[in-house]
């Protein structure tokens, strides 16, 4: 399901990601993280996307959108990766299939172009294809520019849950018994 997103020959295109393309999926996540200002926490290697997006039972999918080689110079070193979407799903118990979207990024020399909405949109046809009744995502409160584009596509901010996580350290504690049993 490549998607063409202008009649333009040099828009970029939308497709699902293959083996061949995690290296650069791979910087795309740190340039991520470089964004994000946290450079040191992209733990994830190529092996360990190989095996849980690409193996028997994938953990995940990804989108990517990919430029027209045309428009650059030969280069060894050339992305040809300008953003990608990461998604898997999840079961609600109340509504049925979900999916979240775990990362979405465009890189800076290609945004306000309208490709990050473009990216959205091709994951929201996915969702539906696969018969999802929802869309999930969450969005650090400092980033203007994402929660624009979320306002913009009626993303609906749910002011009343909260996130919690378990890092590996306290999921080891609390799955051996560390942690109280009672609170």
């Amino acid at each position: 399901f490549y998607v063409k997103m202008a009649t333009q020959v040099n828009m970029p295109v939308i497709r699902p990601a293959t083996k061949l393309d995690i290296p650069w999926i791979i910087q795309l996540i740190k340039n991520l993280a470089e964004d994000q200002n946290e450079t040191d926490a992209v733990k994830l290697g190529e092996k360990e996307m190989l095996r849980d997006g690409f193996g028997e039972n994938p953990m995940f999918w990804c989108l990517v959108m990919e430029k027209n080689r045309s428009s650059e110079t030969s280069n060894e070193h050339f992305n040809p990766l300008i953003g990608y979407a990461l998604y898997y799903f999840i079961y609600s118990t109340w509504e049925g299939p979900v999916m979240h979207l775990e990362d979405l990024f465009v890189e800076k020399d290609y945004r306000n172009q309208g490709f990050g909405t473009e990216l959205m949109r091709r994951v929201a046809q996915v969702a539906l294809e696969k018969g999802c009744a929802r869309m999930d995502w969450q969005v650090l409160d400092w980033n203007s520019r994402a929660i624009h584009l979320y306002n913009k596509v009626r993303g609906v901010h749910l002011k009343e849950w909260m996130n919690y996580r378990l890092r590996k350290t306290e999921m080891v504690a609390f799955a051996e018994g560390s942690i109280p049993k009672k609170c």
